[in-house]
């Protein structure tokens, strides 16, 4: 049913409805204590019992183990020079296997790609062709 806007209802209106809900203010109110009553009750005997533990959150899910780094007693860029050193020049895949002859460990997936950027970012070593490497002097 639609709501009627109060400019429309009359005062005499107005009045019974106030002397209406005057009426049952006692009653609200002692029905207001009586469930203020039974909520402190309940609360009483909630105190005296334990509550129940909170769950705890499941461990963290295990992570995949790094593999442990290759203790070497020289660095890569050294293990290259000293290898390069005994030939004038030498390719990638060459370094690469006379490096790790040498007893260079590595973990790496794939070490020859380190060689490459160890040969290329590294000052001690310079271009001279395609894919060909020397150390400077």
């Amino acid at each position: 049913m639609p709501r009627s806007s109060l400019a429309n209802v009359s005062t005499a209106v107005l009045k019974e409805e106030l002397r209406r809900r005057l009426a049952a203010l006692p009653k609200l109110t002692a029905q207001r204590d009586e469930l203020n009553r039974q909520i402190a009750e309940l609360e009483a005997l909630g105190a005296t019992t334990e509550a129940p533990a909170p769950k705890k959150a499941p461990p963290p899910k295990k992570m995949a183990r790094k593999a442990k780094r290759a203790k070497n007693p020289v660095t890569l860029a050294e293990a290259l020079a000293q290898a390069i050193k005994a030939k004038e020049s030498m390719s990638i895949a060459e370094a690469t296997e006379a490096v790790l002859a040498s007893g260079y460990k590595s973990t790496s997936k794939n070490f020859k790609h380190v060689v490459k950027q160890t040969l290329s970012h590294d000052k001690r070593f310079k271009r001279v062709g395609t894919g060909q490497y020397a150390v400077k002097e």
